[in-house]
């Protein structure tokens, strides 16, 4: 029993690593289409912040995966590809600071969403794949909470 409770753990913890793997890379990818775009110095700093944090969520997800022996999942290019045309479309007739943080907090709240459904779906991940995903949680939320003023 105790073996299929540790494999259960092994699982769930590759599950929400591979997640939070996942949501990092779809949060730099997004960043890199709409950073540009933004012309407000103030929601650029502030865009720019958030994808060093979607940076630094890859790199502690990657080490902690590859200590734990597992193979980080290659992104999907149907998936970059999509987000790509979506952010070019919903910007072509209005790319105001306003839209952008609109945009923003989107794409953020479905990664804050999807994280979430994961860590319940998966209790019995360790405690370092739980605390990381918690810390990225908890930094989403304040990005959200910091671009409600631009909208």
């Amino acid at each position: 029993m105790d073996n299929e409770k540790t494999k259960k753990t092994e699982n769930a913890d590759e599950e929400l690593l591979t997640e939070l793997s996942r949501t990092a890379a779809m949060g730099i990818e997004a960043m890199e289409i709409v950073i540009p775009k933004a012309e407000d110095a103030r929601l650029r700093g502030k865009l720019e912040r958030q994808q060093e944090s979607y940076r630094c969520l890859a790199k502690k997800a990657r080490d902690l995966m590859e200590k734990k022996g597992i193979r980080p999942e290659a992104g999907s290019p149907v998936q970059k590809a999509m987000l790509w045309g979506s952010v070019q479309m919903s910007t072509l007739g209005d790319a105001s600071p306003s839209h952008l943080a609109e945009l923003t907090i989107n794409g953020t709240t479905m990664g804050i969403v999807s994280l979430t459904k994961k860590m319940h779906e998966l209790a019995r991940a360790d405690g370092q794949a739980r605390t990381l995903a918690e810390d990225f949680l908890s930094a989403q939320q304040q990005t959200v909470e910091e671009l409600k003023p631009f909208l």
